[in-house]
Parts: C-alpha cells; sequence; structure tokens
C-alpha cells in the first residue's frame, strides 16, 4: 500500500533560510515513514550582492535582468502548479507564505488546490504583522480574506495566533512552531571556546536583521575598549566594506555564504548570539542558537519574547544601538551569566522546540486533512 502523499509547497532551490530549512526538517523527520513527501519548488534565483531583500521594493534590487528573470521563473511555477497536483494528486497539498509579494503568491497557489479540491494547508511566516501594518486598507481587506482560504492555517506562536483571531480567521489554526532535530540539543559544545565571541547571521536581508545596529553598536564598543569578537556569517561583498571599516583587526570575523552545517559548526564556536531585528517571524536561527547554548541578546519583536520565555535573555530595544553595545558588554564580561542563560536555553529548546514534541501537530493536521 503506497504512503499518502504531501506536497510540500516552497522555495527548495536558490535558498538556505528559515522556510528551507523548515522543509528540509520536516522532510527528514519521522513522518517520512507514513507520508510520501512531493516537492513544488516556487523559489526565485538569489539577488546577488543585496542586504535588504525586504519589502515590495526589494524586487527591484537585484537588477532589471534579475527582474525578468524572476517574473518568467513565477509565471512559470503559477502556470506548472494546477499540473503537477493533477498529475501527483497529493492527499495534503502545504503551502509555505510569508509577506509581501510572496503572500499574494502562495495565496494563488492556495486557490488552485482548492479549486481542484486538494486539502491545502497555509504556513503563515515571515513578518507578517509589519507586512499587515503597512499595507493600504484595499490590500487589507484582501488580506484578511486569503486568510480564510486554506483549509488549515499554520501559525508558528500563540503570538501570531492572535493576530490572525484579530483579523477574522478564528477556526483551523494550527500553532506549530520551529523546530530542531533532538540530538542537535544534546550536541556537545568544543571545550575550547573563545570567550564573549558573538554569532551574527547577515544574509540577504541583514538591514530588517539589525546589520545596521550592530555595526554602531561594535563602534561603541570599541570607544569604551570592549574587546568583545563578532563573527559574521553570510556577509556579501557591501557588508565585508562595512565591517572592515568598522573593525579592528582580527576582532571582527567575517564568513561569506556557509551551508547550514557550517553554520552550526560556527555557532559551536561562539558564546553570544545576536539578532537586534527590526521585524521576525518566528527565526528559526534563533531556536537552533538556543539548542547549541548561545545566550541570546535580541529585540522584542515577533513571537522572540514567547521563544526566549524562561531563558534570561537580554532584550534590548529595536533600533538601540546603545543598549546593544550595553548588553554585549555585558555578557562578555560575565562567563558565569553566559552559561547560565545557554544553559536554560538549551532547556527551553529541549521541553518545547525538538522534532519530538512538535512535527506530531503536523501529522495530527494532515491526518485530519485526509481523513
Amino acid at each position: 500500500m503506497s504512503l499518502p502523499r504531501v506536497m510540500l509547497v516552497g522555495p527548495w532551490k536558490w535558498t538556505a533560510g528559515g522556510v528551507t530549512t523548515f522543509m528540509n526538517n520536516v522532510e527528514c523527520s519521522s513522518l517520512r515513514e507514513t507520508y510520501q513527501f512531493v516537492r513544488f519548488n516556487i523559489a526565485r534565483p538569489a539577488k546577488r550582492n543585496v542586504a535588504d531583500n525586504y519589502g515590495y521594493a526589494a524586487v527591484w534590487r537585484g537588477g532589471w535582468g534579475r527582474v525578468a528573470v524572476g517574473l518568467m521563473v513565477t509565471l512559470w511555477h503559477i502556470a506548472t502548479f494546477p499540473l503537477a497536483l493533477a498529475i501527483k494528486r497529493p492527499a495534503v497539498a502545504q503551502i509555505q507564505s510569508s509577506d509581501f509579494q510572496v503572500f499574494w503568491e502562495a495565496s494563488l497557489y492556495v486557490l488552485m488546490a482548492r479549486l481542484l479540491r486538494i486539502p491545502v494547508l497555509m504556513r503563515l511566516g515571515g513578518a507578517f504583522d509589519h507586512f499587515y501594518g503597512v499595507s493600504s486598507p484595499r490590500a487589507r481587506t484582501m488580506i484578511r480574506r486569503v486568510l480564510l482560504w486554506p483549509d488549515r492555517l499554520i501559525v508558528q506562536s500563540q503570538y501570531w495566533r492572535q493576530l490572525v483571531e484579530q483579523l477574522g480567521r478564528t477556526d483551523g489554526i494550527v500553532v506549530l512552531p520551529n523546530s530542531v532535530p533532538d540530538i542537535l540539543v544534546e550536541t556537545s559544545r568544543p571545550s575550547e571556546r573563545d570567550p564573549g565571541v558573538c554569532f551574527f547571521a547577515a544574509g540577504s536581508e541583514a538591514l530588517r536583521k539589525g546589520f545596521a545596529e550592530l555595526l554602531e553598536a561594535v563602534r561603541f564598543l570599541r570607544t569604551e575598549g570592549n574587546r568583545a569578537r563578532l563573527h559574521v556569517v553570510a556577509a556579501n561583498d557591501e557588508l565585508r566594506r562595512q565591517l572592515a571599516d568598522a573593525g579592528e583587526g582580527d576582532l571582527v570575523l567575517v564568513d561569506g555564504v556557509l551551508t547550514h552545517a557550517q553554520i552550526l559548526e560556527a555557532m559551536k564556536h561562539a558564546e553570544i548570539f545576536l539578532l537586534p531585528s527590526r521585524a521576525e517571524g518566528f527565526p528559526n536561527a534563533l531556536v537552533e542558537a538556543m539548542a547549541l547554548g548561545l545566550a541570546p541578546i535580541a529585540t522584542p519583536v515577533g513571537a522572540i519574547p514567547e521563544i526566549v520565555e524562561g531563558t534570561g535573555a537580554i532584550i534590548v530595544p529595536v533600533n538601540n544601538p546603545r543598549a546593544l553595545a550595553c548588553a554585549i558588554a555585558k555578557l562578555a564580561a560575565d562567563p558565569a551569566l553566559r552559561a547560565q542563560i545557554g544553559e536554560a536555553s538549551r532547556e527551553v529548546v529541549r521541553s518545547r522546540y525538538t522534532h519530538r514534541s512538535v512535527m506530531p501537530i503536523l501529522a495530527e493536521a494532515w491526518q485530519s486533512l485526509a481523513r
């Protein structure tokens, strides 16, 4: 007897962000024993040397050639999606959504799945609250309607559940946080670590994640003689230049694009995780850093307060480099506090955010629709 098929619709190619990590985690989890996964890629080729890939205007930041290629690729996805549904005939289609253009594109896939009578879940990601807040009144009306279309709406925390309930979706909501493999929480950390190393993941949305604030905080730290080291990964040429201007020799370590495994390995050698974001959904990198025992410094946006609750993590105001610098200096000077927050973070992930805890929630959602 063949296994029921689940079509996972999301960015499989050309990306390595949190959504792709989530889908890879699902595909590699114990769910593969009871479901057959079918991939449908909706990603566009990545933009090169872009640090602000957020908002509607981001479509132009890759140049006119990238706009043309992205448009053709998107039209191809939209045209072939109903054909893929008709051929594969999945028991359930799960569509990854986000904010801005990605939300509207995902709404088309949800609508096509409904028209073909395929049970559909839409997983809501990205900084959706900010996206809704900056939308026009007409767009907000349409956003609220789209939230009613999928049979199940997957949100990543109670914060997001409360938001979509306020927007009119009150039933069929599944709270499914990001999760990490169980073994990651039990991974031993290197015995020799450089004390006070701060880890920051840049990527194509570095500005939204607080890169400018981090640069200013680094300047404050240098002025005050603090020698906390900074390790930045996924930095493109422009970010490298700015870091070189702000850093002092080997106190700033910069890496370009790394694989997910390499990023996790780099985290093991740090003790502080920095996420001074201006807007967030449910940052997977934060959960991974906590699983590896890093002490987080973050802003109170999206689901972050809910994720770090009970850890003692330091929360700083949005767009406040001085507060960020003070938090870094505090943790860099206090090994015992770093260790205490790091161990509490691991315990929170162990109890709430491992595959063992999370994946059964997704399995139940699929089963209820397949029935």
